[in-house]
């Protein structure tokens, strides 16, 4: 349908390419794939097609949508602005330097940029022109999640007010009542009343004005990035810094429950400290929330961090070489080790479940799906299995790739960490029923994501949305969002005096904090959901292998070599 008026699109551009060579004395628009004339532009990926290269185009990537539509002059690829370079001012800047983040010319790389990274500059403005729309997207959300926050928080604020009003009116009555001889009384609690309305009413106040605070940036950032798309300016473009993940965490507030009297029965002759009491409004802070990239809002937990992590308790595995562990609640686990069986524990240590494993100690990882169900990843059969109650089924065939680390995301999806059988590619892909949905294994700029080598790779889903994966010999855990594009790479804390960080199990907590196992330190390593180191946990571990946390969110940390679980309180 896209394509049946060929003849008069022909026309349109052939006029449209002609006008533009007269006018600028340049090349017709070319198909970016070869240099045919452009016919056709895929509005998925921003690329300008010919006839021969759209199904070309159309087969490269199939887990890719691709809508393409006949070209127009409105396809026309923006000229970035340039500017001379102050070191060269007969070079234009049209390349940008990642690692002094500057915009250079292609002589700079012989100067004072020698040795440096450099990639187009066009390039890079496209990225982040991509990266502001994404983010524009993401603050619409954010606005209307904000606007119902707002009017909830003011809701709140007047319901309060109705029901002081309502306690000061039954104040009142008791004091017709009780007449001139608890006057003193009541005006005392009339005070404290007061004074805990005000503080309670500021305390509310303070809410809606700090959400209020954050909804007005959400419409700024808003009409900053609806500003930058429309100027297309590049060094503005190169200029923007996202407040997406700032703004993504909406501000903490404190829940107020109002006063409430407490009267006695006015029939009995009672003591003046009896007619008439006061509790006091009660104040708690609500659990934070978060907005996910679809918009949906989901709690946040506010545990924080105990001062010193304690070891709760130590269980024995005797499994050999215990190198696979999954939490199934706050009593009971699955783990697997080198002697191919899986055995699902008690807390005591105690086998409930043991499955003889598929034989060649080939297990690489296990995952526990929400019904239940154990996968285990299997080197030498290139295959992924589940444990049903007969036996094994193999879930996913991967001919050709290794599995490495599983786990079963929040949709339900088993992400997969593989590497070619040759052990020449590495990447992570997402499995339905067996099926591939979406795979990544390259950043923007088509540099790989991981390591090309034969060493582990574990994998884990935060709370966020993004895709979190240990990368051994990386010797780095790399962090995505959902879509698969690059967020961070956390490659150890740098300022410690440790040995180089080979990071093995990894797992992410309700607050979206990273906990990954340093085998060769014997730790783990605590981060935010940014990458930023926050602290060590040690507690005596001995050749730490792998973690998962239970419904308490307790760390069950697995040591290899010495078959044991030790179990450790990290929050308070």
């Amino acid at each position: 349908m896209l394509f049946h008026q060929g003849t008069n699109i022909q026309k349109n551009i052939q006029g449209y390419l002609n006008n533009k060579a007269m006018n600028t004395a340049q090349d017709v628009v070319r198909c970016d794939l070869c240099t045919d004339v452009v016919q056709h532009y895929c509005k998925s990926c921003h690329v300008n097609l010919c006839g021969n290269c759209r199904n070309k185009h159309n087969d490269k990537n199939t887990l890719t949508k691709h809508e393409i539509v006949p070209f127009t002059s409105q396809h026309l690829k923006q000229e970035y602005k340039v500017q001379k370079c102050e070191d060269h001012p007969k070079q234009e800047k049209d390349l940008y330097c990642q690692d002094c983040n500057v915009p250079i010319c292609s002589r700079c790389l012989t100067g004072n940029h020698k040795r440096h990274g450099a990639v187009d500059l066009e390039e890079i403005c496209k990225i982040t022109r991509n990266s502001v729309t994404e983010d524009l997207k993401e603050l619409y959300h954010f606005e209307r999640e904000y606007s119902k926050i707002v009017k909830d928080m003011e809701r709140m604020v007047i319901s309060y007010k109705d029901h002081c009003d309502k306690e000061n009116g039954s104040l009142e009555k008791l004091g017709q009542v009780w007449h001139k001889i608890i006057d003193n009384a009541i005006e005392k609690i009339e005070n404290q009343l007061a004074d805990m309305i005000k503080q309670d009413l500021q305390i509310l106040q303070d809410n809606v004005e700090k959400i209020q605070s954050s909804y007005q940036r959400v419409k700024q950032c808003i009409e900053r990035n609806e500003y930058i798309l429309k100027e297309e300016n590049s060094f503005q473009m190169l200029d923007y810094k996202s407040d997406v993940e700032e703004l993504r965490l909406v501000p903490s507030r404190k829940e107020v429950s109002p006063p409430t009297l407490i009267f006695p029965d006015t029939r009995k002759e009672t003591i003046i400290e009896q007619i008439v009491s006061l509790r006091s409004s009660f104040q708690s802070s609500l659990p934070d929330i978060t907005i996910t990239k679809t918009g949906d809002v989901s709690m946040v937990s506010t545990r924080v961090l105990v001062e010193n992590p304690a070891l709760i308790s130590v269980m024995f595995t005797y499994s050999k070489k215990l190198k696979g562990i999954r939490c199934e609640s706050d009593d009971k686990v699955w783990i697997y080790g080198d002697d191919e069986k899986i055995r699902q524990l008690d807390k005591s240590g105690s086998t409930l479940q043991c499955f003889n494993a598929v034989s060649g100690n080939s297990q690489k990882d296990i995952a526990l799906s929400k019904d239940g169900h154990i996968a285990f990843s299997h080197k030498v059969n290139e295959c992924i299995y589940l444990v049903k109650k007969n036996g094994f089924e193999k879930y996913v065939d991967m001919a050709g790739w290794i599995p490495y680390g599983l786990m079963f995301n929040s949709d339900g999806e088993l992400m997969v960490c593989m590497r070619r059988n040759d052990y020449t590619e590495s990447k992570v892909g997402f499995f339905t029923k067996g099926k591939l949905n979406q795979e990544f294994q390259f950043d923007e700029t088509g540099k790989p994501l991981f390591s090309i080598s034969r060493n582990n790779m574990y994998i884990c889903e935060n709370g966020n949305g993004d895709i979190c994966v240990s990368d051994w010999n990386a010797c780095a855990v790399i962090s995505m969002k959902k879509s698969g594009e690059f967020r961070f790479r956390y490659a150890g804390n740098r300022s410690c005096s440790f040995k180089e960080f080979y990071p093995h199990g990894i797992a992410t907590d309700s607050y979206c904090r990273i906990l990954v196992v340093d085998r060769d330190n014997n730790c783990v390593h605590v981060t935010d959901r940014n990458g930023k180191f926050l602290r060590y946990i040690t507690c005596g571990l001995e050749d730490p292998f792998v973690l998962s946390l239970d419904e308490n969110e307790n760390l069950w940390v697995g040591e290899c070599d010495n078959n044991c679980i030790k179990i450790i309180k990290y929050l308070e």
